[in-house]
Order: C-alpha cells, then sequence, then structure tokens
C-alpha cells in the first residue's frame, strides 16, 4: 500500500514537472516571438548623402506597404531574369570548362560566347524598355483585370520622392504621389518606417479610387 502510495505520488510530481517545463516553455516562445517582433520594427539607419542607399530603402518600404495591403507580388520578369542569368552562366560554365583543346575548341567557344552575349543581351533589354523605373508588378485583385505596376523616381540632389501607381496594362492611367523625403529622414539617417508606409497606402488606395493624374 505505501508503495502504491508513493509511485502514485510520483506521478502526480512527475506531471507537475512536465506540465511547469511546457509553460516555461511556452512563455520562453512567446517571448522570443515577441522579441522577434519588436526586433524586425527596429529603427533603421542609412547615410542620407547616398541617394542610391536612400532610394533602396524607400523602394523596399513601398513594396512592403503594397503586399501589406493584401497584393501579392507577381514575380514573372525576375523569373525570367534569373533563367536567363542561369543561361548565360551554363554557357560560360561550358566554354571554361570543357575537355577540348584549343584550337579544336574554337567553334564551340564561339557558340558559347555568341550564346552568352545573346542571353545577356535580352536580359539588358528587359531592364531598360521593360521594367524601366518599375519596382514591383502585383497579381491581380478582387474584381480587377489587372494588377499594380508601382513605379518610382528619386532624382539626384532632390528631396522628392515620385510613387507612380498604374495598372500592369499598356497605356494604363497613372496616380502620382510626391513623398517629401525629409519627413521620413532625420538629420542622423533614423527612417521612419512606419509613417512612410502609411503614406504609401493612401498612395494606393487614392489610385485604386480612380483618382488620376
Amino acid at each position: 500500500k505505501f508503495q502504491g502510495t508513493h509511485s502514485s505520488e510520483a506521478s502526480v510530481e512527475n506531471m507537475a514537472k512536465k506540465k511547469a517545463s511546457a509553460l516555461a516553455a511556452e512563455k520562453d516562445d512567446t517571448a522570443n516571438a515577441d522579441a522577434d517582433e519588436v526586433d524586425e520594427r527596429q529603427p533603421f539607419q542609412c547615410e542620407i548623402g547616398d541617394f542610391v542607399k536612400v532610394k533602396q530603402t524607400l523602394d523596399e518600404a513601398v513594396v512592403k506597404a503594397v503586399q501589406d495591403l493584401d497584393y501579392n507580388e507577381n514575380y514573372y520578369w525576375d523569373n525570367v531574369k534569373l533563367l536567363l542569368m542561369v543561361i548565360a552562366c551554363a554557357f560560360a560554365m561550358v566554354a571554361q570548362f570543357f575537355p577540348m583543346e584549343f584550337p579544336g575548341s574554337r567553334p564551340l567557344l564561339g557558340v558559347c560566347c555568341a550564346a552568352y552575349f545573346v542571353a545577356s543581351s535580352v536580359l539588358q533589354l528587359i531592364v531598360t524598355y521593360i521594367e524601366q523605373d518599375c519596382i514591383m508588378t502585383t497579381e491581380a485583385k478582387g474584381p480587377a483585370t489587372a494588377g499594380l505596376r508601382i513605379r518610382t523616381d528619386f532624382p539626384r540632389f532632390s528631396y522628392d520622392f515620385q510613387l507612380i501607381v498604374q495598372r500592369n496594362l499598356p497605356e494604363s492611367p497613372t496616380s502620382t504621389t510626391i513623398l517629401k523625403v525629409f519627413k521620413y529622414f532625420t538629420e542622423d539617417g533614423w527612417f521612419d518606417e512606419d509613417s512612410f508606409e502609411e503614406d504609401v497606402a493612401k498612395a494606393v488606395r487614392k489610385f485604386e479610387s480612380e483618382k488620376y493624374d
């Protein structure tokens, strides 16, 4: 009888310890998740004299703000560019490592060089004539027949960041919003991402309400 009672008490004690450990682990996971969320929203600082870095920072914030409005990014042209780069690299590797002595490999080298040039040229044409100043395109949302095409422009030595929203269709009307960069950066380069994303969301909603240029 004593042994049975002792075993029951031990079992209860073990269960209590396991439950306490589980609660502690759950509490730690919640704390870590909260900490990660806080870390993700930590203020960002960049060199405000570096216009390329400032534009990159703003472009990334624009993409995030648009995605937060439940727009899914369309990666079609990104995938095409990646495919072209893979093809170009494959021909370059063949030209470099194919086990054939020169000058017997001259025709192969010519083909590889020509293919590399074509792939690189097509890639450059996509960037220059199709993407242009576009930083993202989205999938269609709701009843819309086409997604959004988001373009930005930030002239050098200017405080005006232009955000242009339109449908991803030829000759689509545009809605342009001018965002003053000094509203979102301190003198030390700290970026007010939340305020910027709110203004980007307003610009997108303005386009959705058909307030065009």
